[in-house]
């Protein structure tokens, strides 16, 4: 019974501290751009300091990983193993993409503002690349590759074990998505927005764990904002 409370309070413990680092990262990023005066360019140029944001945003995920990996940055998933099958991760990836986004179809869900001036290369470089690097990073790379010796854990859905790991991860993912708020769009697409991150990441999460690389996470984000980029096309259209 105690050793069930020690391992009970040991894994509560590591859960909070999972959070705790996804949240530093974010928090000491936004304080850079801040101190830094980035945050006027983000208003004139959105994409640019975009950029620089999730520049900083991995740039203090992986200072994290290297150290509490010790060196061994494969452990947090940075190898490509025999587990990874190219093919199978790019049509789940689109597929998930298309059925996820899809929702904008018919829901009245708007993009954010300095999103929508985008050009179709700013798109290409900031949404479909950089942005799902730096945040599969985070998300899968540290706060995943953190978490997982609890990969044993985790609730169900549909007959489907949702991890711990795959769970927290993708729980953070959705709540990033949050600080939509901040710039002028409405709650009902922040919240759906973030509902469809935090989609994301289960099944992002769920190829992470599955090959032990974060390579397939990386991708299937990338598949979902262009899936995305495609539904936002479409309903332009209509």
């Amino acid at each position: 019974m105690n050793l069930f409370k020690n391992q009970t309070a040991s894994s509560i413990v590591k859960i909070i501290v999972a959070i705790l680092l996804g949240l530093l990262v974010l928090f000491v990023s936004s304080m850079i751009m801040q101190i830094a005066a980035i945050q006027t360019l983000m208003q004139s140029r959105f994409w640019l300091g975009g950029f620089i944001n999730h520049a900083l945003m991995l740039i203090i995920s992986l200072a994290l990983i290297l150290a509490l990996s010790k060196g061994r940055i494969s452990t947090y998933g940075f190898k490509i193993t025999e587990k990874f099958r190219f093919k199978e991760t790019v049509i789940v990836g689109f597929i998930a993409g298309l059925i996820i986004t899809g929702s904008a179809l018919i829901l009245p869900i708007n993009a954010p503002p300095l999103v929508q001036k985008f050009s179709f290369l700013q798109s290409v470089i900031f949404g479909w690349i950089w942005a799902s690097i730096c945040e599969e990073v985070l998300t899968r790379g540290l706060i995943q590759g953190y978490l997982s010796s609890l990969s044993q854990y985790g609730p169900s859905l549909f007959k489907l074990r949702i991890s711990l790991p795959v769970f927290i991860s993708a729980l953070l993912f959705g709540f990033m998505h949050l600080g939509l708020l901040m710039t002028g769009l409405d709650g009902f697409s922040v919240v759906m927005i973030a509902s469809s991150a935090f989609l994301l990441g289960l099944v992002a999460g769920h190829y992470r764990e599955k090959t032990e690389s974060i390579v397939p996470a990386i991708i299937i984000h990338m598949l979902f904002n262009i899936s995305g980029s495609i539904t936002g096309l479409i309903k332009s259209l209509i």
